[in-house]
């Protein structure tokens, strides 16, 4: 799957070459690139969050980059911010735990929807924090993650979110749609489940009822942008 991926988006790269603009983005450092997007307004669900405001062009640009461009360089300028945002938060709910980590999932896709695009951009942007995670930056002992992919799943191909025009429309059509293939893999344990968009919370709250139904004790829901 990797070496199909990686020869997708090198035929990709090649047909159509990065506008100047991307360019410029990856180029940046994150803390500049951080400085230059606009953050999301809150949200009121209950341990859903988002970093940014996807009305922005260029917030827009970067997700678009990353979902339907495979960027894996924005992937892990956007990888460093979360994982920040993922220490912050399980600092605030005293879960950061070397011993029992808590669990790093992105959100899945269908079998239909990652063959059309070659990957899946909640996978990107998971082994992104992943690769954070491993890193161990300075003065933090031991990594505070367990990455775990394959085990949230989608069972069956739903039509765009962006077709549907409410959140009850958005809840019918995914309705029954995730699960958990091994239940004992997130039993009891505190997840962290990413995702690059939410609108109206519809997605997470399905892949929540699945990881509920599992046994999860507790889930997180991060979006790069609302």
């Amino acid at each position: 799957m990797r070496i199909l991926t990686f020869f997708i988006k090198s035929l990709t790269g090649f047909l159509f070459p990065k506008k100047p603009e991307i360019l410029v983005l990856e180029s940046l450092p994150t803390d500049k690139l951080l400085a230059k997007l606009p953050r999301a307004t809150d949200i009121e669900e209950k341990d859903v969050i988002a970093l940014f405001d996807y009305s922005h062009p260029l917030v827009k640009e970067i997700i678009w980059e990353v979902k339907y461009g495979g960027n894996t360089v924005l992937a892990a300028k956007l990888g460093e911010i979360l994982y920040d945002t993922i220490v912050a938060e399980l600092g605030e709910r005293n879960a950061l735990d070397t011993e029992h980590r808590a669990l790093l999932m992105p959100m899945p896709v269908s079998g239909k929807r990652r063959y059309e695009r070659g990957w899946n951009q909640a996978e990107l942007l998971a082994q992104a924090v992943k690769d954070c995670d491993e890193g161990l930056p300075a003065g933090r002992q031991g990594r505070i993650l367990k990455y775990v992919t394959g085990q949230l799943v989608k069972t069956r191909h739903t039509e765009s979110q962006t077709r549907t025009s409410s959140k009850s429309e958005r809840m019918k059509n995914l309705s029954d749609s995730m699960k958990i293939l091994n239940p004992s893999a997130v039993l009891d344990r505190f997840v962290v489940l990413i995702d690059d968009v939410t609108t109206t919370g519809a997605t997470f709250a399905e892949a929540r009822c699945a990881l509920k139904a599992a046994g999860a004790k507790k889930i997180i829901c991060i979006a790069v942008a609302h």
